[in-house]
């Protein structure tokens, strides 16, 4: 120590020592580090190997990246292709796969009763949606709970009878009435005409579900564009599709762009108090239109009847999610007949064996095609609107799924596109053959051992779409109508459109450009 420093710090009364704990680090950095280092591993370290090795789910299958976090299942997730992702590790580690910390996919027939099947007393409990995925604050039928489904279910399910569905007829035909005529508009002359079919599909689809749930179309056929709410749903699918995904996982917040997603939010609250009005409209009209309104609104005794704000929630439950995936399946049908001119020849060949002229068509009547309905069903199997899965979560004290205790809280479900191309359960699974939904003596022995029963592209059990068979009965009459007037054929730009395409909770697809030739009813062969 020099005398310089010395006097330098005797003038200010300051020692060595004093200097010393000054630069000491404090207790409270300590604890600090410490802690940071403590969460570190516990979170790098700790927790990955306990999901790993002692976790109750550990001695299912599956990666051990997977199991450790669930990071790369949202990674996977957030990129679109979780559909071809999952689809591997089934096939790399059989029917049932641990894909998550506390989440298992299931990719067998057997497991559709048992995971989405019937609450039984003193035998099975419901698996709730999970709260992330659906919430009971939405007000609908989806999101509620297994009592408030139950009542509104009740309610609702005379709207979706068969005599229901002969009521609601008029209407339907004349939204396809006027999307055939639009499409005839586009072939001017009688002559070939390029046409996005995606865009058509969906306004027919729309503005149909749209005017049966709130009274009135959104006026997509008129006007060659979707209703301002409605291009917010399809601009913004990624984002509305991720904010599932962060819920689940808080993380996911950081990919989500901030700007977007707040004027997504304020642009959807707007609409909503506009679709309210919408309904305020509906309610006040006087007289009956035998809609999906009429029905709602209906009060069978004084436990049964919706709520003003379970009636605005169900009805745009219907609509988002009954036109989105009718227009998808028809879109893909469309695709597929028009990439396999034999399947479209045996189509429009029985379409003309059955009917004599455009008058005979109808919503009853076009039940009896039975090539045409084996058709729709193989579509669905080889594109199905919906291709991932539709999450599950044991309850209180856990379930039995497979004849094995599965914890409670555990996430869990079918992954439909999986099940359905899986060779375990399907001769040629990534083939595409009506043939194999024809009636047995019918079919080709080939297809006699398909599982059948494991295809359920509507769900199952208690919470299957009420709207199932409404939504098949659309699809074969819009079909058979346009097939009457139109011969399709594939443009270039789009014989690759079912390839590579992402899939969230639905597909996102990119427009479909076929040829389209005015037939009016022609015979082809």
């Amino acid at each position: 120590m020099s005398k310089f420093q010395d006097s330098l710090l005797g003038e200010y009364g300051v020692e060595w020592k004093d200097i010393a704990v000054a630069l000491r680090p404090s207790t409270t950095l300590q604890y600090l580090f410490a802690g940071l280092g403590f969460l570190t591993f516990y979170v790098l370290v700790f927790k990955p190997l306990r999901n790993i090795f002692f976790h109750p789910l550990s001695h299912h299958p599956g990666p051990r990246l997977f199991a450790a976090s669930s990071l790369p299942y949202g990674l996977w997730y957030i990129s679109g292709y979780w559909h071809t992702k999952i689809f591997a590790l089934h096939a790399h580690y059989g029917p049932i796969v641990r894909i998550g910390p506390n989440e298992l996919s299931y990719a067998c027939p057997e497991a559709w009763d048992d995971i989405y099947g019937r609450y039984v007393p003193a035998k099975r409990k419901e698996n709730p949606k999970p709260e992330w995925y659906c919430s009971p604050a939405s007000h609908d039928m989806v999101g509620a709970n297994l009592g408030d489904h139950g009542r509104m279910r009740r309610v609702m399910a005379p709207g979706f009878t068969y005599g229901a569905m002969c009521k609601q007829e008029p209407l339907i035909a004349g939204h396809v009435d006027l999307f055939l005529e639009k499409l005839a508009e586009k072939c001017k002359g009688g002559e070939e005409a390029e046409v996005n079919m995606l865009e058509w599909f969906t306004y027919c689809t729309f503005d149909l579900i749209g005017d049966l749930a709130f009274g009135e179309p959104f006026g997509c056929l008129e006007n060659a564009m979707l209703h301002p709410w409605l291009q917010l749903v399809f601009a913004n699918i990624y984002i509305t599709h991720i904010l599932v995904l962060c819920k689940r996982i808080p993380f996911f917040y950081l990919f989500l762009p901030l700007k977007t997603t707040v004027q997504l939010f304020l642009e959807f609250s707007r609409h909503v108090v506009l679709l309210k009005e919408v309904v305020d409209r509906r309610l006040a009209r006087e007289g009956k239109r035998d809609d999906f309104m009429d029905i709602m609104t209906s009060k069978p005794s004084k436990t049964l009847y919706l709520t003003k704000e379970e009636i605005f929630k169900n009805a745009i439950l219907l609509t988002g999610g009954g036109a989105e995936t009718t227009s998808s399946s028809l879109t893909g049908m469309a695709y597929i007949l028009a990439m396999r001119p034999d399947v479209k020849r045996k189509v429009v060949q029985e379409l003309h064996a059955t009917f004599a002229s455009e008058a005979d068509i109808n919503m009853r009547s076009v039940a009896k095609l039975t090539y045409t309905g084996a058709f729709i069903e193989e579509a669905l199997r080889y594109y199905p609107p919906g291709p991932n899965t539709m999450w599950r979560r044991t309850p209180e004290g856990g379930n039995t799924i497979l004849g094995e205790h599965i914890p409670e809280n555990t996430v869990l479900g079918i992954p439909h596109r999986v099940l359905y191309r899986s060779p375990t359960y399907w001769a040629r699974a990534d083939e595409f053959h009506p043939e194999r939904w024809l009636p047995e003596g019918q079919r080709p022995s080939e297809f006699d051992a398909d599982r059948r029963d494991g295809f359920q592209p509507f769900s199952y059990g208690p919470r299957v779409c009420i709207a199932m068979n409404l939504a098949y009965a659309e699809m074969r009459y819009i079909l058979a109508r346009y097939l009457w007037h139109f011969d399709i054929d594939i443009t270039e730009k789009s014989k690759t459109w079912m390839d590579n395409q992402k899939a969230y909770l639905v597909w996102d697809k990119p427009g479909l450009f076929l040829r389209l030739t005015p037939v009016d009813g022609v015979a082809r062969e």
